[in-house]
């Protein structure tokens, strides 16, 4: 019997959603926020799925797709003069005030030490592959994030709330 294909689901396709759902869709919460985030991780899968053949021949999909979502967050963030992560704080989503500190202390670093951090530290990831995912070299995620930590330790130093042994 021959077999027909029905759909495109063995190309591959789902394969790559999941890449993006499970690799790039934490980039883009730590860039834009969790709803922004969120949003520009939906625009990306439908590009995705629309360029499909394409994207299955380049050797890295994921960092061509990080660039494609900047240009999917203008629409979200081109009116928007405040930076946008975190898109709100959580008044009701968490009782704990200390996650509230911890958001603002990130919010106050830069779009890519604030990935870079919330990337390494937070999420695990070498620094390799966040080079890879962002299309930067090794150096430079390294640059952002001992910067980043730096400004963290430098702007929490300052709090009464957090103790010194926790900044080391």
């Amino acid at each position: 019997m021959k077999r027909t294909r029905t759909s495109d689901a063995d190309d591959g396709t789902d394969d790559l959603v999941g890449l993006i759902r499970g690799r790039l869709l934490p980039v883009l919460v730590a860039r834009w926020g969790v709803e922004t985030g969120s949003d520009v991780c939906a625009d990306v899968e439908e590009y995705a799925w629309s360029h499909r053949r394409r994207l299955a021949s380049m050797d890295n999909p994921l960092g061509y797709l990080y660039r494609v979502s900047q240009s999917k967050a203008r629409r979200y963030t081109r009116w928007s003069t405040r930076s946008t992560f975190p898109s709100r704080f959580p008044e009701l989503a968490h009782h704990d005030t200390s996650v509230h500190d911890v958001l603002a202390h990130l919010a106050a670093l830069g779009d890519e030490q604030r990935i870079c951090v919330l990337m390494v530290h937070a999420y695990g990831w070498t620094y390799d592959e966040v080079a890879e995912v962002l299309g930067v070299t090794r150096s430079v995620v390294n640059h952002h994030v001992h910067r980043g930590l730096r400004r963290l330790r430098r702007t929490t130093a300052d709090d009464p709330l957090i103790p010194m042994e926790d900044l080391r």
